[in-house]
């Protein structure tokens, strides 16, 4: 069996493409929050517009992995949608200006997983349509 060593720049790269998801995601909120500001929504429609620009986030997140590291594109975008997760509740939780470990947080997670796989698939089977 053939050992893999661990790629330091490649870890680098993939921290550098989910701090781009997490950026995408607080841009995505403050736009939100400004067409709030205007508009009456209601609190379920809320929550399903922040499930969206997470998911849009995620989505050029998994596109940057690809772009920086094409192979095991599964693997890293599973790595990278859980550190996603983690480093979103931490940014999120600072400026809420309180950490809250419930069980949204592991909804969070799964949400971040899940929808990083279903990218990286659909890119996947899109590059092999193309290629």
């Amino acid at each position: 069996m053939q050992k893999t060593k661990f790629n330091f720049s490649g870890f680098l790269s993939i921290i550098k493409c989910v701090l781009i998801g997490i950026i995408a995601t607080l841009i995505g909120i403050v736009i939100f929050s400004v067409v709030l500001k205007f508009a009456d929504i209601s609190s379920t429609i809320i929550s399903y517009v922040n499930d969206i620009i997470k998911a849009f986030s995620i989505f050029i997140m998994v596109t940057c992995v690809k772009r920086k590291n094409g192979d095991k594109l599964l693997l890293k975008a599973l790595f990278a949608g859980a550190i996603y997760a983690v480093l979103s509740f931490v940014v999120f939780s600072i400026l809420n200006g309180a950490f809250v470990f419930d069980l949204s947080f592991v909804y969070d997670l799964l949400f971040a997983v899940i929808v990083s796989a279903i990218v990286s698939v659909i890119i996947n089977i899109l590059n092999h349509k193309n290629a």
